[in-house]
């Protein structure tokens, strides 16, 4: 069952003795835990085991509320970087936590597979930042000092430098608890914070702005193409941002992780020529993970901005999402891109909380 993943929040039928159908019992939570034999799901109650033999249905559902109010409005920072971090994930990733670290010692580590609680360690040999950084997601069960020396042998190991996301419960300075206990390790450690980087949330039905379909969206002289994977095209637009000092091997371990995740969909604006051909002006990556959007690496030619392009690609991705039944949708924008924190904006999306990428120099 792909359902049965570590990570996802489901609802499980099972029975309550296998080939039984008829005495049945729901469990509602997230899989800390899935190998051949069962899975384990974090309710309310606390852990609980189920045999694979015993599941009679499986339906992913949302990450859960922490408040009244509309969807993209009430789910907390932690399951906000959860999905976020699903749609952007390298080969190389880790589980920091203590009883995965015990499971490592034991002489049947290597068959176990890692619980996925604790903080997420991710190395790639691209030059995005997402990909390569720890996300505290939980408490590790380590303590904030042990944890943050694990962090730092982790990425050592691989001739990288230590790289901590934190995170905000809101649009505020304040972190979130699962990284507040962080700061003064990380001050003392010599770490140099980044810019913010603004986690906004929106509607999808409200950010299709009346478009039913992606091809709705387009503006006039635009064409909208939805495609399951990225042209030359894409990543020639994508890598000519790379900073000079990148490494060289970087453009091809982006190409590898910006279709890592499947399903993932590009959704492309292109202006339609006279003669037949056409000519990409925008694109934009949207992924859904928990039965939420998460739109990445939105780009517009930069002789066709503030022209329509790149509004008319965000609707439509906005649009093949409520297609789908996705209501909400988010995307991470650094503080200082006012271009597209302005687009997302105006089409009703709100900053949920801020991230920072703490380095150690």
């Amino acid at each position: 069952m792909d359902d049965l993943q570590p990570g996802r929040r489901v609802v499980v039928r099972y029975a309550l003795d296998p080939g039984d159908t008829h005495s049945t019992s729901d469990a509602l939570g997230v899989i800390t835990d899935a190998d051949e034999a069962g899975v384990e799901i974090d309710t309310k109650r606390g852990p609980l085991r189920i045999a694979r033999a015993q599941i009679l249905l499986v339906h992913e559902v949302p990450p859960a509320p922490t408040k009244a109010g509309r969807t993209h409005e009430i789910v907390s920072a932690v399951d906000l970087r959860r999905i976020s971090a699903a749609a952007w994930l390298p080969q190389d990733v880790s589980w920091l936590h203590v009883e995965n670290l015990r499971n490592e010692g034991s002489e049947s580590g290597a068959d176990m597979s890692l619980l996925q609680k604790g903080w997420l360690l991710r190395n790639s040999e691209s030059a995005t930042r997402r990909a390569n950084s720890c996300l505290p997601v939980s408490d590790s069960g380590l303590g904030w000092e042990q944890a943050l020396d694990a962090v730092e042998e982790w990425y050592r190991t691989r001739e990288k430098p230590s790289r901590i996301q934190i995170y905000s419960a809101d649009d505020s300075s304040a972190l979130a608890p699962e990284c507040e206990g962080l700061a003064p390790l990380l001050s003392a450690r010599g770490y140099t914070p980044s810019e913010a980087v603004l986690l906004l949330t929106g509607a999808t039905a409200e950010a299709a702005a009346g478009a039913s379909s992606p091809a709705e969206a387009a503006a006039p002289g635009l064409l909208i193409d939805v495609a399951d994977a990225p042209t030359p095209e894409h990543f020639a637009a994508w890598t000519s941002q790379r900073s000079p000092g990148d490494a060289p091997d970087s453009a091809e371990a982006f190409r590898a992780l910006i279709a890592a995740d499947q399903p993932c969909e590009f959704v492309t604006a292109y202006a339609a020529h006279p003669d037949g051909s056409r000519s990409m002006v925008a694109a934009c990556r949207v992924v859904e993970r928990s039965k939420w959007g998460v739109v990445t690496n939105l780009i517009t030619r930069p002789d066709l901005r503030r022209r329509g392009a790149g509004r008319s690609v965000a609707q439509a991705a906005a649009a093949l999402l409520a297609q789908r039944g996705v209501r909400s949708y988010l995307v991470d924008i650094e503080a200082g891109n006012e271009a597209s924190i302005n687009l997302f904006t105006s089409l009703g999306a709100t900053v949920r909380h801020r991230s920072w990428y703490a380095e150690q120099r």
